[in-house]
């Protein structure tokens, strides 16, 4: 590892983010853990080519920063007369943000659509994570700062914390209250990074330059941790329903999977590439980045001065097929379970990626149209992220079959 704790907490927090197309080997694995607060370093990413996503289809805008957005429907609730006027497009609402926030943004959605965690900050407010079930917005009550990372069908939210002495943790908001997910005797602190329909919570323990992927089988405080085998340190960013776990090696050699029974093995990588990590995973579907030119990082990564490399792409992989498939038009930020995936895109916008490879636009709330998209519904008919500053919903039209 390259960073200290401090460093670490802060890059996550801040709204200032280490440029995408410069990262050290440790930081592409670490990826997972910050590539929400990245997003608006796309204009100096340097992949390839600005998307033109010329849909042609009109968009509708529910409402704008600075004008009252009026009730917000549930992510669940399908939008009104102005969605089905252009059942091609997606139309975009402002999420309301807790008393005192004033920018927030949302970092994950539940399978169903109906949850969505994320962060908010205001003036004293330097990061505090928050949930969403419908039109409210729920101020989670941790310790010091920190962001809501994960959120599965149950509502349950998971995320990471940094107290007032710099100790970092993992938590989980279950039936109201907050609750710290133990660290075993030799580590110094942890984050939790993802939570499938079981509770299972998979995360990231920390010590020294050491990282290890782990997994809590309950978001509990009384829960044994499973350190799941890896050669070398690794990362945990991802969890199944069915307890397959996906995530990194430290050195950013190579995307990792664990099995229900923790048993590990390296991703395969599209042609011609190699290395990277995987940040995510929903049913057969994982994704994740790739280094540049498909070449990994060599060297020590925990070196006074690390190698730096570029991220050069996404990559979706089909775990049922064993297929890796290279993705040139953003940064892929979710997938859900029949394989359609939001995607990130340089110049700042964002859309769903169907089964086929078509594009359907995700709005801004304002008129340049930056939008980030991090969620996704399993039927593909709702997203959520930010824009302008500010927590984002889709409602869209029914997307296409099978990749």
């Amino acid at each position: 590892m390259t960073q200290d704790s401090e460093t670490r907490m802060r890059e996550i927090l801040s709204s200032v983010d280490i440029p995408a197309s410069r990262m050290s080997a440790t930081d592409l694995v670490r990826e997972g853990a910050r590539t929400r607060r990245r997003r608006r370093q796309w204009q100096t990413a340097g992949i390839a080519g600005v998307v033109t996503l010329g849909l042609g289809a009109a968009i509708g805008v529910a409402a704008a920063p600075g004008r009252s957005s009026g009730p917000v429907p549930m992510l669940s609730q399908r939008a009104g007369a102005s969605a089905t006027a252009v059942p091609a497009a997606c139309v975009v609402y402002r999420l309301a943000l807790p008393t005192g926030a004033t920018a927030g943004e949302v970092n994950a959605g539940s399978p169903n659509g109906r949850y969505l965690a994320g962060v908010a900050t205001g003036k004293d407010n330097l990061g505090k994570p928050v949930s969403w079930a419908g039109a409210r917005a729920q101020s989670i009550p941790i310790t010091g700062i920190g962001e809501a990372v994960a959120v599965n069908n149950s509502g349950v939210v998971v995320g990471r914390g940094q107290t007032a002495d710099r100790r970092h943790y993992a938590w989980a908001y279950v039936d109201g209250k907050v609750v710290e997910l133990p660290v075993p005797p030799g580590y110094t602190g942890a984050e939790a990074t993802a939570i499938n329909a079981k509770g299972e919570v998979a995360g990231v323990l920390f010590a020294g330059e050491r990282d290890k992927a782990v997994v809590w089988p309950a978001p509990a405080a009384t829960a044994e941790v499973k350190v799941l085998a890896a050669p070398g340190g690794a990362t945990a960013f991802g969890i199944s329903d069915a307890g397959v776990v996906v995530g990194g090696l430290d050195d950013g050699s190579a995307a990792y999977r664990w099995d229900a029974h923790g048993q590990g093995g390296k991703l395969a990588n599209p042609a011609g590439t190699s290395g990277g990590s995987a940040l995510g995973i929903r049913g057969d579907w994982a994704y994740g980045l790739l280094p540049p030119d498909g070449k990994p990082p060599t060297g020590d990564s925990t070196a006074s001065a690390p190698q730096t490399i570029e991220v050069s792409g996404a990559v979706v992989w089909n775990l049922r097929t064993g297929r890796a498939i290279k993705v040139d038009s953003g940064r892929v930020q979710a997938v859900n379970v029949s394989g359609q995936i939001v995607v990130d895109h340089p110049d700042n916008t964002a859309s769903i990626r169907e089964v086929d490879g078509a594009l359907r636009a995700l709005p801004g709330l304002a008129a340049e149209g930056t939008a980030y998209a991090t969620a996704l519904s399993d039927d593909g008919t709702r997203a959520a992220g930010s824009s302008a500053g500010l927590p984002a919903s889709w409602v869209c039209a029914a997307g296409t079959g099978n990749r």
